[in-house]
């Protein structure tokens, strides 16, 4: 089990809440002015063809007119329509419900997923670029077109085929590398003298326990040793050695974005299914489930019906999007709020950093006004001003505790946090800040950090996980390096 897997209640502010799901208000308006849109346009076709269909009714002549008269009423149009698409949408919710029960992909740990990794060796000497191109592709194309899938399945077959291929991922390594459209391939394109040069290739397979991806990773050596066998006898000469073949517990982020996909997808659609059944009860009641055949022909006007049927999108828009944003802000797992952060990591907070955006968006006006409602004062600093106050907190805590040497580190992106490190060490006098690394994704730069007395965190709000701070602070407290606190950018 992962040492660093714990449970605990963490209070959630209604406040932060609020700001977050207000900050995110052209999501809002979006989302109103869509269901707007679609419920007056829905409303509108249907009154359309009802009306079409009354026309077409009253049509039928008098050849017909003794046989309507005998059956009194027909069916009235708007109700069948909606009909229609209630049990249509019904049938695609069962669908979706029971391949989220069923499924192997939904029921994965994407933050624990058990991985195999086969890392192969082909010695390509003295083959040509076009060649070695080839070869690769050769491979590749056996690991994706569901061969490698056929052959895992001879082991364990409690899976489909098609979750299987989608747990299956090929990497290529070597001089020259472009990341293709897919973010699970990528092709290799050498340049220069590649007479003696030769290509890794790496192979990540997917599974729900360890055992199963024992069982998968061994069968993929045999399907990879006797394919190899097979494409020596069509390819140029070549030697494919296994040069590693592990097994361990890592995150996947495809996994994670797709199972929060589909839920989210089935959410939405369980949300107009009950909107769908709430109109089709409005329509019974407003205008029965029949039509009386022979009488004056009464013919809706599809405007005000649109009308109604807009507002009432707004609304539904509204509410849609500020529960999708709640369950985003309760799921997420990132650091939002951070009132609480002192209690929540147990380590000190030296400052929050807020850069403004030099580019201006639609309406940013109400963007400024939302952060001056939220922080106050404290938003009218100006960046210089807050990365000042922070190197004051900073030497204030490295003079009590001693420390001289100190490492940054953090789980956010480089760039980023190098911009705030250059501002940061004109401020520190003769503290001595390393560049910024990430001791939780980086080997290397955990056991660098035996060498600094130290250790600063920088995080970013709603962009860092609550997990992988933890994680990270275990770290350095596990080497006992003196943790002097986090900036929040």
């Amino acid at each position: 089990m992962n040492e660093y897997q714990e449970t605990y209640e963490k209070e959630i502010s209604l406040m932060d809440l609020m700001f977050y799901c207000l900050k995110k208000w052209r999501w809002i308006v979006a989302s109103m002015l869509i269901l707007a849109v679609l419920a007056g346009g829905y409303k509108y076709q249907a009154t359309v063809k009802g009306n079409a269909l009354k026309k077409e009714a009253e049509a039928l002549g008098d050849d017909k007119k003794e046989e309507t008269q005998e059956k009194g009423v027909i069916t009235n149009p708007n109700v069948e329509y909606g009909q229609l698409a209630v049990d249509n949408t019904q049938q695609t919710l069962e669908t979706m419900k029971e391949y989220i029960d069923s499924s192997v992909v939904m029921g994965l740990d994407a933050y624990h997923l058990n991985t195999g990794i086969l890392s192969y060796y082909i010695n390509t000497d003295g083959m040509s670029e076009s060649e070695r191109v080839n070869l690769l592709a050769v491979y590749k194309t056996f690991t994706e077109d569901g061969r490698l899938a056929d052959a895992l399945l001879q082991a364990d077959d409690s899976i489909e085929k098609s979750e299987l291929q989608y747990l299956i991922s090929f990497n290529v390594e070597s001089f020259n590398t472009m990341q293709t459209a897919s973010d699970k391939t990528s092709v290799v394109y050498v340049t220069g003298d590649t007479q003696n040069e030769s290509t890794i290739f790496r192979v990540q397979i997917g599974a729900d326990t360890a055992e199963r991806c024992e069982a998968y990773t061994e069968a993929a050596e045999a399907a990879f040793r006797a394919y190899a066998r097979e494409v020596q006898g069509k390819m140029g000469a070549h030697s494919l050695e296994l040069l590693s073949s592990s097994r361990t517990e890592c995150v996947n982020q495809s996994v994670q974005d797709y199972q929060t996909g589909i839920l989210n997808t089935y959410s939405t659609l369980y949300s107009q299914f009950k909107s769908m059944q709430t109109d089709l009860k409005n329509v019974k009641n407003d205008e029965g489930e029949t039509i009386v055949v022979g009488e004056e022909v009464v013919y809706d006007n599809p405007v005000s019906g649109a009308v109604k049927y807009a507002v009432v999108g707004l609304v539904l828009g509204a509410f849609l999007a500020a529960f999708v944003l709640v369950v985003l802000y309760l799921m997420s797992g990132k650091l939002e709020g951070i009132d609480d952060f002192r209690e929540e990591f147990d380590m000190p907070l030296l400052g929050q950093v807020t850069k403004k955006n030099g580019k201006k968006r639609l309406f940013s006006f109400i963007d400024s006004w939302l952060v001056h409602l939220q922080e106050g004062a404290y938003a009218d600093i100006t960046y210089e001003e807050q990365v000042k106050i922070v190197a004051s907190n900073l030497k204030a805590a490295a003079r009590d505790t001693g420390v001289k040497k100190i490492m940054l580190a953090g789980t956010i992106a480089k760039e980023e946090a190098e911009a705030f490190r250059a501002e940061l060490v004109r401020e520190l006098g003769d503290l001595t800040l390393s560049s910024y690394e990430r001791i939780v994704f980086q080997a290397a730069a955990l056991e660098e950090l035996n060498e600094y007395e130290g250790i600063l965190f920088v995080e970013k709000q709603g962009v860092s996980y609550s997990k992988m701070i933890k994680k990270e602070r275990a770290l350095a407290a596990d080497r006992d390096v003196r943790i002097l606190g986090t900036v929040i950018l």
